[in-house]
């Protein structure tokens, strides 16, 4: 895994041309981080990890990885970036429903052509504690399982980023705690840089590096 450093800088994100989402944001984010973006809903949360994510681009401002502004990148450049340096978590997990829980797991590795993937694939189920249910389908089993199968999925090419939009919003406590802590793992055992956009107060009791996005503007929580 090759660490990144994200630098958000003077960010602006604006539709039809006159609703600004985001507002001049600025932040950096170190390799190997674990930070909460929170604010309600409508924020700009999901405008700004598509924009790290390189799902989307800043009508103004830069979005850096490590030194490089992705506006300046080609799109077979930036679907490389999607593919193999970002993962990304939905909040409703996004798993294929005729497709088991390994071979959901599977699936990014067969896109990027890994010749053996069985091997990491066992290793990141058994990481989430999810052995058991290898052949299951994801309407087969619980909304927490079905979270940190998405986690192990998003983990399987070895990603530096993974970005989580509000990941825990239809879990009860017990299952939001479960999947905080398949992020914590995926942080420090795996070593991924881990953003997690969410206003969930179950989440923030998790993390301590916090960012609060307001109207489009960004702050440091503290």
């Amino acid at each position: 895994m090759k660490e990144m450093k994200i630098v958000v800088k003077d960010v602006w994100k604006t539709y039809d041309g006159q609703r600004d989402i985001l507002r001049g944001v600025n932040l950096t984010i170190p390799p190997r981080a674990l930070v909460l973006i929170k604010g309600r809903s409508g924020s700009g949360k999901t405008t700004l990890l598509n924009l790290i994510g390189c799902i989307d681009v800043p009508t103004k401002g830069e979005i850096q990885l490590n030194g490089y502004d992705t506006a300046s990148l080609s799109d077979k450049e930036l679907a490389n970036i999607r593919l193999h340096r970002i993962g990304i978590v939905f909040q409703a997990h996004n798993l294929i429903s005729d497709l088991t829980v390994y071979e959901n797991v599977l699936l990014p590795m067969k896109i990027a052509k890994w010749h053996d993937g069985d091997w990491r694939v066992r290793e990141l189920l058994h990481t989430f504690d999810l052995d058991d249910y290898t052949d299951k389908y994801p309407d087969e089993i619980s909304g927490g399982e079905r979270q940190r199968a998405a986690v192990a999925r998003a983990l399987a090419n070895n990603p530096s980023v993974l970005l989580a939009d509000e990941p825990t919003a239809s879990l009860d406590l017990d299952n939001c705690d479960i999947v905080i802590d398949a992020f914590k793992k995926a942080n420090k055992e795996f070593g991924a840089t881990v953003i997690i956009a969410s206003h969930d107060p179950a989440v923030e009791e998790h993390v301590e590096t916090k960012y609060y996005l307001n109207r489009g503007e960004l702050m440091e929580d503290v």
